[in-house]
């Protein structure tokens, strides 16, 4: 899993599961600076549609699917508890925190994702606030 197909994933889980690719574009441009190509979007789309985490047709709605609401839910919870032991241990603001989770939380294993849930006696918020998620299952990827 690349670092774009789990932001797409985390647009349409935060997009009631389901979204366009321009708003998909529209996104990514805006929160990386960044102006992506449409057909490096595809390519992301066809992967994701591959391995079962979205269903796909062009010009309709991408719509994430249950194993790849799943699979977002246990991205975002990663960068969660990321974003608390940043907060707690090394004293970055909120906003520092919640930023450098994004960039660094697919690097972890569930392992340490664990250990941190653990060490905060399972906290239901992150320190920006947002409800910490759970998953049906962990989707951890193998290094």
């Amino acid at each position: 899993m690349i670092e774009l197909d789990c932001k797409v994933m985390k647009i349409l889980y935060r997009n009631s599961k389901r979204a366009r690719i321009k708003e998909i574009k529209k996104q990514i441009d805006l929160n990386d600076n960044n102006n992506i190509r449409y057909s490096t979007i595809d390519s992301c789309l066809k992967r994701l549609e591959n391995e079962g985490f979205i269903k796909w047709e062009k010009y309709k709605p991408i719509i994430l699917t249950e194993k790849g609401t799943d699979f977002t839910k246990e991205i975002i919870r990663h960068a969660q508890l990321l974003e608390i032991f940043l907060f707690n241990e090394l004293g970055l603001t909120v906003e520092q925190a919640h930023n450098e989770s994004e960039k660094f939380n697919l690097n972890f294993s569930c392992d340490i994702i664990s250990k941190i849930c653990e060490k905060y006696q399972h906290p239901e918020k992150c320190p920006c606030g947002e409800k910490i998620l759970n998953s049906n299952a962990c989707f951890c990827i193998e290094k």
